[in-house]
């Protein structure tokens, strides 16, 4: 099951994220991390690079959604509770 643990020592946070290639992608060698709890996507040449990607896409997410207010309600509207 997904969590996020937000505390005054930091955040914690455990979430389903499929790493596969975009054998479409006109570029080659791209992969995808993407998570549906969340819908967030990270991309990047290369497996690696793509959960790096991921990483800060997710730190910005949760940046932004601390600054605003606003990590509960867009948690619940995306299914959790």
């Amino acid at each position: 099951m997904s969590h996020i643990i937000t505390s005054n020592r930091g955040i914690q946070a455990e979430l389903s994220v499929f790493l596969y290639p975009d054998r479409n992608h006109p570029d080659g060698d791209v992969w995808i991390a993407y998570c549906p709890e969340l819908d967030l996507v990270g991309c990047d040449h290369g497996e690696e690079s793509a959960k790096k990607s991921f990483e800060i896409v997710f730190r910005d997410y949760l940046d932004y959604t601390i600054e605003q207010g606003t990590l509960e309600q867009d948690l619940l509207a995306h299914g959790w509770n």
